[in-house]
C-alpha cells in the first residue's frame, strides 16, 4: 500500500497534524474495526475455545515478520517495561554483578535494572558524549562482572539512533554479555532485524510507532538465551501443557510463550494485529525511508528558522530516526507547544525542549505547515 493511500485510514488527519508518534499514535480505522469485531462477537456469540490463543498466535507471527524473527521467540507483554522486567527478574544474579546502560534512557529501560539493587546488583549508566553513545562510551563501564548491556535503539529525547548497535552487540557476544535493546522508538518506524543483528533480547509497546493500542507490546528472546531466563510470573499460559487442568506440570513452554502467564487482552490483541498488518502492507523499508525523509526535512527546516536542534547535530542518516527535538532561542517550550497546539499540531515537550515525530503517513505539506507555525514572526516570545 502506498503511504499516502494509507493516510486515509487515519481519521485524525482531517483535523490535526499528528507529530507525536514518539508519544502515542492514533489508531487506524482498521484497528478500530478489529476491536468492534471482537466486541460484536463477545456480545452476540458464545466464546470459542482457543479463540484468544489463536489471535495471540497470529499476532506473534506478524511481529516475527516485522522484526525478522521466529514466532517462537516472541512473547506478548503489556509494555516495554514489562518485557525488560521479564529479563531483569528472570536471570540468575549474584551479588556484585552489574548491568551497563546509559544516562538519558527512558525509565522503562532503567527501573527494571535499578530494581535489582536489593539483590546486590549494580546498575551503571555510561554517559554519552555530545549526545552519542559509542562502543568506547559503553565498554568503559563494562568489566568482568557485567552480565547485561541495556540500551535503546533510538533515544526517546533526542532521537539519536544507535548506529554502533552491531559493534556493541558483537562485542557483548564475544564477552558473553546479554545485549538487551529497547526498540520502543524504532519498531514500526525503522527496520529492526533481530535475525541479522546481534540482539539477544528486545522489547517494545504497541502504542507509539507500531500504531496499536497502549497496554500491549512484545518482547523477543533469542533461542540461545531462552533457557537462561526463568519465568517470574507463571500460570496455565506459560507451561508446556496448558490444557491439562488436572495434571499439574510446571514444565515451561518450549517457546517464549513461557513468559505469558495467561490470556492477553483479546481487544488489544485484535487492534495490535490490525496495526501490524498495515505496517507490513506498506513495507518496513518504505516506512523507514519515508520517516527519515520527513524527519530530515523537518530538522533542516527548523535549523533554517533559527531553532536549536538537540545534539548530536548535525547527524548522519544512520544516526537519525523519526524524532526531531529542538529549542527556540528566547522562547519557552511551553509557548512553542501552545502555538503548535493552536494550529492543531500535536507535539510534546520534555524539560526545556519540544519533540516532534512524524510517521510514514504524514506529508511534506504538513511538515511545511509546522515550520510556518515555528517561523520567527509566528512564535510569541515570553
Amino acid at each position: 500500500m502506498d503511504p499516502i493511500e494509507a493516510r486515509h485510514l487515519f481519521p485524525l488527519v482531517e483535523h490535526y497534524i499528528h507529530m507525536n508518534h514518539a508519544g502515542v499514535s492514533p489508531m487506524s480505522r482498521r484497528a478500530g474495526a478489529a476491536i468492534e469485531k471482537v466486541i460484536d462477537a463477545s456480545v452476540n456469540r458464545p466464546y470459542r475455545d482457543h479463540w484468544a490463543q489463536d489471535e495471540a498466535d497470529r499476532v506473534r507471527e506478524l511481529i516475527a515478520r516485522l522484526i525478522n524473527a521466529s514466532a517462537d521467540s516472541i512473547a506478548l507483554t503489556r509494555s516495554t517495561a514489562h518485557g525488560m522486567s521479564l529479563l531483569a527478574q528472570g536471570l540468575d544474579w549474584n551479588a556484585g554483578d552489574n548491568i551497563v546502560g546509559a544516562t538519558g534512557e527512558y525509565p522503562a529501560n532503567v527501573y527494571p535494572w535499578m530494581a535489582l539493587e536489593r539483590r546486590g546488583v549494580e546498575f551503571r549508566q555510561a554517559r554519552p558524549v555530545d549526545g552519542r553513545i559509542t562502543p568506547d562510551v559503553v565498554f568503559s563501564s563494562v568489566d568482568a562482572r557485567t552480565r547485561v548491556v541495556a540500551l535503546s535503539h533510538v533515544q526517546f529525547w533526542n532521537g539519536f539512533r544507535l548506529d554502533a548497535l552491531d559493534a556493541i552487540g558483537a562485542e557483548c557476544r564475544r564477552r558473553g554479555i546479554v545485549f538487551a535493546v529497547d526498540v520502543m522508538q524504532s519498531a514500526g518506524a525503522l527496520q529492526v532485524d533481530v535475525g541479522r543483528r546481534p540482539i539477544d533480547f528486545c522489547a517494545a509497546g504497541a502504542g507509539k510507532w507500531l500504531m496499536g493500542p497502549p497496554g500491549i507490546g512484545f518482547c523477543f528472546c533469542a533461542p540461545a538465551l531462552l533457557e537462561r531466563v526463568r519465568p517470574v510470573v507463571v500460570g496455565s499460559g506459560s507451561v508446556a501443557a496448558p490444557d491439562r487442568y488436572f495434571e499439574y506440570d510446571l514444565t515451561p513452554a518450549p517457546s517464549a510463550r513461557r513468559f505469558e502467564e495467561s490470556v492477553v487482552s483479546v481487544l488489544d490483541t485484535a487492534a495490535f494485529g490490525a496495526a501490524l498488518e498495515l505496517l507490513l502492507e506498506v513495507g518496513t523499508e518504505v516506512i523507514e525511508e519515508r520517516v527519515l525523509d520527513l524527519a530530515s526535512r523537518l530538522a533542516t527546516g527548523l535549523a533554517d528558522v533559527g531553532c536549536e536542534l538537540l545534539e548530536p547535530w548535525p547527524r548522519s542518516r544512520t544516526e537519525s530516526s523519526g524524532i526531531v527535538s529542538f529549542r527556540k532561542p528566547g522562547v519557552s517550550a511551553t509557548s512553542v507547544l501552545r502555538d503548535l497546539s493552536a494550529a492543531h499540531v500535536i507535539a510534546r515537550t520534555h524539560q526545556d525542549f519540544v519533540r516532534l515525530s512524524p510517521h510514514f503517513y504524514n506529508t511534506e505539506e504538513e511538515v511545511d505547515r509546522v515550520l510556518d507555525v515555528l517561523s520567527p514572526e509566528r512564535v510569541i516570545r515570553q
